[in-house]
Order: C-alpha cells, then sequence, then structure tokens
C-alpha cells in the first residue's frame, strides 16, 4: 500500500470516505493503475455490521476482484435469505419467508454477510495495492475546485496535522450526511426522515437454537405489551445480532433512552430466554430516509454510495448500489485520465446511475410498507391473513430483477431502437441489448470460466458463433486506434439464454460489463462499423 509522504500530496483521484464504497472505488481505480488516495476519519474499518447482504451483481464484481470465496466464508448459509415472524426467536412461529430460487443467471449467488466483513476483505486487497493509499484518522475538511483539478484539505484526527493535496477528480463516498456533497451544493431530493431508528449490537451464543442458523432475520411482534415490535438481524449465525427498533417518525419519542440493562433485558425477551448471557457491544441512532441527489456529477466532484442516495435499508441496497455506482464510475475516470476518451463521457456516470438509485429507493419503501402491513396480520391472529402477507414478503428478498434487470437507457450507450421491457424486481430476463448487464452463460462442463469473466479493464468484442469477421475488424480498430480490445466469441447463442445478437452479428460490451451497442447482423464493412460505435461512445 502506497504511503504519501510530503513531497507527494499529488494524486489522480482522491476519495473523501473509505466506507466499502470508498474502498471499492480505491480498488477499482489501483487495477486500472490509477493513483488514487482514501480518506477516511475513523480509525480503521467499521465495527458494526450496518449492510448485511451482497446481492448477485455485487458478487459478481467480488468475483472478479478474487474475493467472492473469502467474503462467502464471512456470510450466512445458503438459503438464509428469509425472515421468520415470532412472538420470540424461541418462541411460537407466525411463518417464514422462503430463500429465492437460484435459476443460473449468476455465477455468483448472492450472500448474507454483514458490511464489517466485507470492509475487511477489500482492505485486505487494497493494501496490497501498487497505486492506492489508504489513510484512516483522516478527515477531508474543505476543497476547492480549479480551472485544472481540485484542492482538497485533510486534518488527522490525531495530531491535527493539517495537509494540502491537489488531484484532478474529487470522489465524495462519506456516507450520508456527506459534508462533502453539502460543500459542492448538490441537493437531496425526496424525504429526509420516514423514522427513526434504534441499532444494538449484542453479543449472546443462540447456537443451541438450530432456527439461530437459519435465517437473515428474525420479526420479532410479541405478546408482552413492555417489549417493542423488533427485527433482529443474523450476522454470523451464532452469537452476534443486531436489533433494530423504530423509536419514533420525527424524533426519538422514548421517555429516554434505554440503560444497557434495560436493553439487556429486552433482548432477552425478544430470544425468550431470561437468563440468556447477553452482551451491548455498540449502539447507534440513525434516520430512515429516502432521498436520491438531484445529480451525481458537478464539475470535478462525483458522488457514490450513500451521500448520492439513501435508502430504507428494507431491500439491502444501500451498499450494494453504491459498489455498482463505483464499478460504472471508475472505468470512465480512468479511460478519461488516460487520454482514451473525452471528458464528456463523464457525464454518462449521472444519467445512467441515479435512475437506478430513485428506481432501488422505490423498491426499498415499498418493501417498508410491506412490513407495516405483515406485522398489522401477524397481530389480527387470523391465519389466512397471516400466510397472505408472508407470502407476499417473497418480494422483498426475490430481487434478481432489481440486481439485474436494468437497463441503462442513456449515457456511455448507442440504443439499437428495440423498446426495454418493463422491470420485474422478482424475476430476471436475460439480454444482450444495448444498456443491460451481458448474459452469463458458462463456458465449459466445469463450470469455472463465465462469459462475464471477459468483461474487466477494456471494451471487448463478443462474436456471435459464425461472426469470425468480427474478431477480424475487432482487431483491425484496435491497431488503428491503438485502443485495446478484447476479442471473444460464444460458442453458442440462444436467445432463450439472452443472446440476441445472432449467429453472424457481434455487441461491443464495456469494462463493467453493460452492452455498449449491438449489431445482430454482419455488415459489409464491419471495422466501419466498430469504429464509428466506438468513436461515439468515446469522443
Amino acid at each position: 500500500m502506497g504511503i504519501a509522504t510530503d513531497e507527494a500530496r499529488q494524486t489522480s483521484v482522491f476519495i473523501a470516505g473509505g466506507g466499502p464504497v470508498g474502498l471499492a472505488m480505491l480498488l477499482l481505480l489501483d487495477r486500472f493503475g490509477i493513483d488514487c488516495v482514501v480518506v477516511e476519519k475513523s480509525p480503521t474499518t467499521t465495527d458494526h455490521p450496518k449492510s448485511r447482504g451482497c446481492w448477485v451483481r455485487t458478487m459478481e464484481i467480488f468475483r472478479q476482484w478474487g474475493i467472492e470465496q473469502a467474503i462467502r466464508d464471512r456470510g450466512l448459509q445458503d438459503n438464509s435469505d428469509m425472515f421468520v415472524f415470532l412472538d420470540s426467536i424461541a418462541g411460537h412461529e407466525f411463518g417464514r419467508t422462503r430463500p429465492e430460487p437460484n435459476v443460473g443467471h449468476t455465477p455468483a449467488w448472492k450472500s448474507l454477510v454483514a458490511q464489517d466483513a466485507v470492509e475487511e476483505e477489500i482492505l485486505r486487497v487494497v493494501e496490497k495495492s501498487r497505486h492506492a493509499t489508504v489513510l484512516f484518522n483522516t478527515a477531508c475538511e474543505s476543497f476547492e475546485e480549479t480551472n485544472s483539478g481540485v484542492n482538497v484539505t485533510t486534518r488527522c484526527e490525531k495530531t491535527g496535522e493539517v495537509t494540502q493535496w491537489t488531484t484532478t477528480y474529487l470522489i465524495a463516498a462519506d456516507g450520508a450526511g456527506s459534508q462533502t456533497r453539502r460543500s459542492a451544493g448538490i441537493e437531496m431530493v425526496g424525504p429526509s426522515t420516514l423514522a427513526v431508528m434504534s441499532n444494538e449490537y449484542w453479543r449472546a451464543d443462540l447456537s443451541r437454537l438450530p432456527i439461530a442458523r437459519e435465517a437473515a432475520g428474525f420479526i420479532i411482534v410479541p405478546d408482552r405489551p413492555d417489549l417493542p415490535r423488533a427485527g433482529i438481524l443474523n450476522t454470523n449465525g451464532r452469537d452476534r445480532w443486531l436489533t433494530v427498533t423504530q423509536i419514533g417518525l420525527t424524533k426519538d419519542d422514548r421517555e429516554r433512552p434505554w440503560t444497557d440493562q434495560e436493553f439487556i433485558e429486552i433482548a432477552r425477551g425478544h430470544v425468550g430466554i431470561p437468563d440468556l448471557d447477553v452482551t451491548l457491544l455498540n449502539r447507534s441512532i440513525w434516520r430512515v430516509s429516502m432521498q436520491v441527489a438531484e445529480t451525481f456529477r458537478k464539475g470535478r466532484v462525483f458522488l457514490v454510495g450513500d451521500c448520492a442516495h439513501r435508502f430504507p435499508p428494507t431491500g439491502g441496497f444501500g451498499l450494494n448500489s453504491g459498489v455498482q455506482d463505483a464499478h460504472n464510475l471508475a472505468w470512465k475516470l480512468a479511460f478519461v485520465l488516460k487520454g482514451l476518451a473525452d471528458e464528456k463521457l463523464l457525464d454518462s456516470y449521472s444519467s445512467e446511475r441515479r435512475p437506478i438509485a430513485q428506481s432501488n429507493a422505490n423498491f426499498s419503501y415499498g418493501n417498508r410498507l410491506r412490513f407495516g402491513l405483515t406485522d398489522d396480520a401477524v397481530r389480527s391472529r387470523n391465519p389466512d391473513r397471516i400466510r397472505f402477507w408472508i407470502n407476499d414478503m417473497d418480494n422483498h428478498l426475490h430481487s434478481i430483477g432489481q440486481n439485474l434487470g436494468h437497463n441503462y437507457e442513456e449515457g456511455a450507450v448507442i440504443p439499437d431502437g428495440t423498446v426495454a421491457k418493463a422491470l420485474n424486481s422478482r424475476y430476471y430476463t436475460p439480454t444482450d441489448r444495448p444498456g443491460a448487464r451481458f448474459p452469463h452463460m458458462w463456458l465449459e462442463p466445469s463450470r469455472k470460466k463465465s462469459t462475464l469473466d471477459w468483461f474487466d479493464k477494456q471494451f471487448t468484442v463478443v462474436a456471435g458463433p459464425l461472426g469470425s469477421e468480427w474478431l477480424e475488424a475487432g482487431k483491425q480498430v484496435s491497431e488503428k486506434t491503438a485502443l485495446p480490445l478484447s476479442l471473444k466469441q460464444l460458442p453458442s447463442a440462444d436467445p432463450a439464454d439472452g443472446f440476441q445478437l445472432g449467429m453472424r452479428g457481434a455487441v461491443l460490451v464495456r469494462p463493467d460489463g453493460h452492452v455498449a451497442w449491438r449489431m445482430p447482423w454482419l455488415p459489409s464493412d464491419p471495422a466501419k462499423e466498430l469504429a464509428g460505435a466506438l468513436s461515439t461512445l468515446l469522443h
């Protein structure tokens, strides 16, 4: 890991905030060979589980980075993506949702893993990087944009030392209350407070209860009037639990915060074991918001993660959207900094990612409403009503369509005139339409290599099984333009698997795995068509 010195306070990209999204941004830029720095005011990665699920697109990205298995090993067991509704964990179960079926659309199925583990695994990679620097205990105090870059002032939280930096681009990854976003003058759109919540992270060994390994979350709707309704989120299937309780709509409506001992008694009541040995680890109060920034770019400043969008946590799209923001932006910054693309390419970041954020916000809000209706059903003790709403709750965690089904309709894509199908959050239909994530297909019987493994740092020409002329055209264009192109050919192209490019057609796929351009036939001059597409996209 690079160490910044007094003589080297310049960097191509400066990242304010070293949570999961800031670290992901750093890792991605390092892969492209771009020098970059992240500052994080905390002394190390988070000690709070916070987000608790990495969905399929995020796991596909982790697969590319070589950390998929390490992260999966720290998550819950397979098929634990479900909620159980009970009066206490050891007590009466009203019903449970079902795990989402994996029908083979991805090489990297989702993992119920906590954010602290994710940050640690990304940091392990970043610490070995050649171009990236991580500075903990360091706050981004202020910045000033100039004609040629950004001047950034940081302060060491330990010593108070102030340092000046110069950078070409500034990435704001400093969370929901982002000072960087406010300083850039970017407003948030949507309600800032839907509810006020209390998080209590605690330790208690529940491994004697088989149910403790089986589910991601326990929704406790107690009979006892002295116990609040709460969600208890499972972080490791054994002894670490996160209780999430609504304590008000606009403020903390409790007479006073719970003492540690009062919460321990609440936890014992929620588990249903009166003498349970409980240790409170840490706690926080936070607000449920549903906001999306009016733009994700202003000049040389870009927003990623929670400072660009705040979702209700019902759906688990905060961390996932943020990592995918970074994945979208990193290749564009790299291409511009290396002189491979005009700076206008960077405008596509906001136009592509902002609609996705708004859709994820709406999806998450719908899930929040669904929880209220399911709670009411459980309280009614009407079996049919309970059964209906718990069945409907499957639409919360069965979200592969929300994960993979988005098309970028404008930005760094060339529309081909076909009409997008309506998004179905629960079901995903693969497609190689421009703007879509290119479909996954295993390339050999051992199921180790996927088509998704083709996309990383370069544009890729993917030709149909009889489209060899496209590969020759790609070689010619690469030599003529000095733009590296990866050249691949599908062994088969079944439309049922989402491949509409045809036997003799081709698609041009971006480094982030999204299709930029498609021509499902062989024209008279494929090199001319391909060169024209690249010019449109990059210049």
